[in-house]
């Protein structure tokens, strides 16, 4: 029987939000905090079921293969290679079955139990087709686990995807013979499927989150495409600060396009200069990962990128994306001589601080106490880390 482990990491966009949406440049990169997915196929005289697992969400469930089966791959349903029309249909199959699906939950389904649910049933529906996976009498159990917090900006739900992703694609490689590891052409696989699953939790997705959740690194992004990567990691710490604001990127960015449209005039060369800094700041990266290769890092790149924090938050202010809270965030960074900033959609969610290279133990544990007492949550963690990958 078949059974293995996959992880991917979340994200943090340093600078270029929402001006990514217009094509502009942003630099994210990944965190090390880990989704991690389990599979494992049922042993023959278990229940024939799809048994989902999803802690987080409080979502568990054995639901029948047969039904799923019948439902999919059945003769009334033809595949289409329309992603639109699938998804139409999933949530159709989701609406059909929320009867089964109340009797296995102890409240009625949730908003994020339904559009974890989708994103399940469409990407195995999906890449079972794609891939030609053998379901219809093989029963299952995939149990995944976020160490992000979920719908806080940090890439929660792409991690997710590409997870879920990555794990239906190798499922399908080992269906076939051996398969240890995902090269270039199966990465870029996983990322154009947790693309399409990710316009089901947010309609128009940039492709920065599934980027870097699939590649890992820090990214440049830009015309929704990764148009480079950094391939020696710098030596970069942060702070991740959480407000403990639910908000909406649907909204964040519907609110910022409403702004845009009502003053262009003053909203367009604020793009234009979130562009500029996102670019000057890839080319700082690059200085910094170079120099570290060679032993001799420079602090003064280090300002810079601070300095561009900076910038970034104010020009991110001034579209109306930030939050009472972010502000208080980073105005007490900066009574510590940190940068902090907004990542993601603002509006709530998260602030990240970069910590400089000479910051000391003290210094930090100070600073991470000041903002506890303000009832945010701190976790520090580095940035770079791998993407998706099989764990061995």
């Amino acid at each position: 029987m078949i059974e293995f482990k996959i992880s991917a990491p979340g994200k943090v966009i340093l600078y270029g939000e929402h001006a990514v949406v217009y094509g502009k440049t942003a630099v994210a990169a990944s965190l090390n905090l880990r989704t991690t997915l389990k599979f494992a196929e049922l042993p023959p005289n278990s229940e024939d079921v799809i048994r989902i697992e999803f802690p987080d969400v409080k979502l568990y469930l054995n639901f029948p293969l047969c039904v799923f089966f019948d439902y999919f791959f059945g003769n009334n349903f033809h595949y289409s290679l329309s992603k639109d029309e699938l998804h139409s249909h999933v949530k159709d199959f989701i609406d059909s079955i929320e009867h089964v699906i109340d009797k296995n939950n102890s409240d009625t389904l949730i908003e994020q139990q339904r559009s974890s649910l989708q994103a399940f049933f469409y990407l195995l529906v999906y890449i079972a087709y794609e891939e030609h996976i053998n379901i219809e009498e093989t029963p299952f159990c995939v149990h995944l686990s976020t160490e992000l917090t979920v719908n806080s900006g940090l890439g929660s739900s792409a991690s997710f995807a590409v997870c879920l992703a990555a794990c239906f694609l190798h499922w399908s490689r080992l269906q076939k013979g051996e398969h240890y590891t995902f090269n270039k052409d199966e990465l870029d696989k996983i990322s154009k499927y947790a693309l399409n699953c990710e316009r089901i939790m947010h309609e128009s997705p940039s492709g920065i989150d599934n980027s870097v959740c699939t590649y890992g690194s820090i990214i440049k992004f830009q015309n929704k495409l990764l148009v480079d990567v950094i391939p020696q990691v710098p030596d970069l710490k942060i702070l991740l600060v959480n407000t403990n604001v639910v908000r909406s990127t649907k909204e964040q960015v519907k609110n910022a396009a409403e702004l845009k449209n009502l003053y262009p005039s003053i909203v367009i060369p604020v793009l234009d200069s979130i562009d500029a800094l996102s670019n000057h700041a890839w080319q700082t990266l690059n200085e910094i990962s170079e120099l570290e290769v060679s032993g001799s890092t420079k602090e003064d790149r280090h300002t810079t990128l601070s300095r561009l924090i900076y910038m970034n938050q104010g020009l991110l202010k001034a579209l109306s994306v930030s939050h009472p809270k972010l502000e208080v965030i980073c105005a007490l960074a900066m009574t510590h001589s940190y940068a902090g900033k907004l990542t993601g959609a603002g509006g709530g969610g998260y602030a990240y601080i970069l910590l400089p290279k000479d910051a000391d133990s003290e210094s930090i544990k100070i600073f991470t106490k000041q903002l506890e007492e303000k009832d945010f949550e701190v976790t520090m963690t580095s940035l770079g880390c791998s993407g998706v990958i099989i764990e061995h």
